[in-house]
């Protein structure tokens, strides 16, 4: 997620290079989105039948690609977010891959922790992009902050664990897990939550500015709110595993939390924008370990497929929340913004709420 990340975070400095808006950003962040809503279903598929260790080194590929030109290439707002685009391939195979070496390599038990710090990596990312701003682009200038992350690609995916082989495209094509129904209602409800998180990381560093605070702080405040939101990934997954039982009973709950947190943020005061950020990211945006993990339980056949699925909802609704925010912060309307992504969260929690208690039934 670092090249969509990036563009966020460095905003103000890219546009000091060439015209680079608020619906410039919103929209190169949509695209990235948009392509990962697209191909992660059909990029589960292909993790069944080619195996996570190819799937990962393509992963791999695309994001050192995507980084590499964006730091020679990008000249305009056009050229970045069309480059932009094999950041989405990358991310898109990813996290499928990611899922398949879990379900190969860690028991079940120990699910919760796993698929959370798995999905801490898109904070991580958020704060490295964070902390890019002040240590690598104010002083080096902000291509070199992607010519890292390509860096960074190649040098994960040759950490990654050898594994299996792919299944065959057959048992893949007939495989019919019994969770199907639930597997797609919480893609939807990712889409919601997803949109409110997104929105948010997104256009924080903006805002952050717009209330008062300055540009290093606003980059370390993002990093705040990202290393949160993977800390509390992790823990919650902790917590799950010690409890057993279904990993969706806390999160509606914590959805809830996280939609008071945007709404605290219309105060506009320093404090207020950061305590509602941190709110947010800590306690709002700690669910997609959880949701993973809930529907690879109700996919046990097949579990690359069914986070494909997740994904794309997940994705479809990190279209709308960056795309949505940017088109109301273009035209001044922060509160307006920060309502509808309140609204997103609520909306989220009350599908958790509505699965959960069909599972229990």
């Amino acid at each position: 997620m670092l090249p969509a990340f990036l563009a966020a975070s460095l905003a103000g400095r890219i546009d000091a290079d060439f015209p680079f808006s608020e619906a410039a950003l919103g929209t190169g962040v949509a695209v990235v989105y948009a392509v990962c809503a697209v191909l992660s279903s059909p990029a589960g598929h292909l993790v069944e039948r080619i195996g996570v260790r190819r799937s990962m080194v393509a992963a791999a590929a695309a994001t050192a690609a995507c980084c590499l030109g964006v730091a020679a290439l990008a000249e305009s707002a056009v050229a970045l977010v069309a480059l932009l685009v094999l950041g989405g391939v990358g991310n898109a195979i990813t996290s499928p891959a990611a899922s398949g070496i879990i379900d190969q390599h860690v028991p079940e038990s120990r699910h919760g922790v796993a698929f959370g710090a798995m999905q801490a990596g898109a904070p991580v990312g958020s704060l490295l992009a964070g902390l890019a701003l002040p240590a690598v682009a104010i002083p080096f200038g902000w291509r070199w902050a992607f010519v890292a992350t390509a860096v960074l690609a190649v040098a994960t995916v040759a950490a990654a664990p050898a594994t299996g082989p792919g299944r065959p495209a057959a048992e893949v094509s007939g495989a019919r897990p019994p969770g199907l129904s639930s597997v797609h209602a919480l893609a939807v409800t990712a889409a919601f939550a997803s949109a409110a998180g997104t929105g948010l990381i997104s256009f924080i560093v903006l805002y952050a500015g717009e209330s008062g605070i300055g540009e290093g702080a606003a980059g370390l405040l993002l990093a705040g709110l990202s290393l949160a939101a993977a800390v509390s990934r992790v823990v919650l997954g902790l917590a799950l595993d010690r409890a057993g039982g279904d990993p969706l009973r806390p999160v509606s709950w914590m959805l809830l939390a996280g939609s008071l947190g945007l709404v605290l943020m219309i105060a506009g005061a320093p404090a207020a924008v950061v305590a509602g950020a941190l709110l947010m990211g800590a306690v709002g945006w700690a669910w997609p370990g959880a949701l993973t993990s809930a529907v690879v339980a109700r996919s046990p056949g097949a579990p690359a497929w069914a986070v494909g699925v997740l994904l794309a909802g997940l994705f479809a609704g990190a279209v709308v929340g960056p795309l949505a925010t940017g088109l109301l912060a273009h035209g001044g309307q922060f509160t307006a913004a920060w309502l509808l992504l309140a609204a997103c969260a609520l909306a989220a929690a009350g599908m958790v709420a509505a699965v959960s208690r069909r599972s229990a039934r």
